[in-house]
Order: structure tokens, then C-alpha cells, then sequence
């Protein structure tokens, strides 16, 4: 008997049912075709990697089907709804996530360069709504990643009113890999730190 693990592995989730390219994403190696044409509009990255310097690039010319391309370090889901967003695949694009979601969204979309193709969702997402203050921290690196200043300010001075500990309590290592805690500090003008960060007292 077929091992079910093997079946659902070699499935194919068709973003584009006739893309040119299946990207192999993470560890479990979830398969995503989708059209590299779309990756190449929204992320210099995928541009690259598609171009004709590229292993990726040479591969495709001549080819009847569809490439793979193995992206094992990559977050699956998160590349899924990016990919999804790209592709106008709004049925596959949940309205809410989990504030976790969100910055391993955020991560993969900061990745490859393709925050901007985000925008509108990613600003949905990023309503702070009633989350627990370590949520709250979660979506403030995403805010960040996504370059959402109205956003970061919402989501910290909602930090502010909900949260009376330490932020360093808050901490993890997700969020210390998408910002330092220079952000809540830094008043350089003129910088990305500078723009985001509102006036936070830790």
C-alpha cells in the first residue's frame, strides 16, 4: 500500500495550473506551480534567478513542462500566500492570520524583495485588533519588515496601553531576526529606524 505522507508530498497546490515552474518550498516540500513571469514582476530575487545567468534561467529554455525549483529553508505556507497575492489568487489569501503567520510572511516577503506586492494585505493583517502583547510584539516586526509605518506606530502604542512589564520580557527569536531594539530608539533622520519608530519609552 502507497504510503498517504508520500501521496500528499507529490501533490501539486496549482497557484497557476499551467505556471512554468514548481517551487519546492521547506522541509515538508510543499509544491507550489506557479508562472515565473509573476515571480519576476514582483521580486528582483526571483528576477535574478530566473534570468540567463542563472542555473534556474538555463533550465527552462527548450522545456515542455514545468521546473522545479527546491527552496528547503523557505517557510511553505508563508511563500504560499505570497505567491497567491502575486498571482490575484484572492481565494487562496486568508483576510486574517495568526499574528506569528503574519512576520513569517513578512520574513519571506522582506526575503525576496516583494514587500510592495503585499501592501494591501499585509495591511489587513496588520490590524492589532485584541492581541495579547506578545502577538503585539510578533506584529510589530512584521510592520517593520512590510515597511507599514502608520501600522508600527498602531501596533506599539497599543503595546504601550496593554502591556506594563518589560518589553525585553516580549522577546523571542523571531522577532530579534527581523528587528533590534535600536528601532524603538533610533532617531537618525532621515533612516527607515527613524520613520517607523514612534516615541516608545522601554
Amino acid at each position: 500500500m502507497d504510503d498517504p505522507t508520500d501521496n500528499k508530498l507529490s501533490s501539486v497546490i496549482n497557484i497557476a495550473a499551467d505556471g512554468d515552474v514548481i517551487l519546492v518550498v521547506g522541509p515538508e516540500k510543499m509544491k507550489l506551480r506557479v508562472f515565473s513571469l509573476f515571480l519576476k514582476t514582483a521580486s528582483k530575487p526571483f528576477s535574478a534567478m530566473f534570468g540567463p545567468d542563472w542555473k534556474e534561467g538555463h533550465d527552462m529554455l527548450g522545456r515542455d513542462g514545468p521546473v522545479e525549483l527546491l527552496l528547503p529553508e523557505d517557510n511553505a505556507s508563508a511563500l504560499k500566500f505570497i505567491c497567491a497575492i502575486i498571482h490575484h489568487r484572492n481565494n487562496q489569501v486568508p483576510q486574517t492570520l495568526a499574528a506569528g503567520d503574519v512576520l513569517e510572511v513578512a520574513v519571506t516577503a522582506d526575503k525576496y524583495d516583494c514587500v510592495d506586492a503585499l501592501k494591501f494585505a499585509s495591511g489587513n493583517w496588520l490590524l492589532p485588533g485584541k492581541n495579547e502583547p506578545g502577538d503585539l510584539m510578533l506584529l510589530t516586526a512584521a510592520a517593520y519588515l512590510f515597511q507599514n509605518a502608520k501600522a508600527f506606530k498602531e501596533i506599539t502604542r497599543q503595546l504601550i496601553l496593554n502591556h506594563d512589564g518589560p518589553y525585553l520580557a516580549l522577546s523571542c527569536e523571531e522577532v530579534e531576526s527581523a528587528i533590534t531594539w535600536r528601532v524603538f530608539f533610533a532617531r537618525r533622520e532621515g533612516s527607515l529606524a527613524s520613520a517607523l519608530a514612534p516615541s516608545l519609552s522601554l
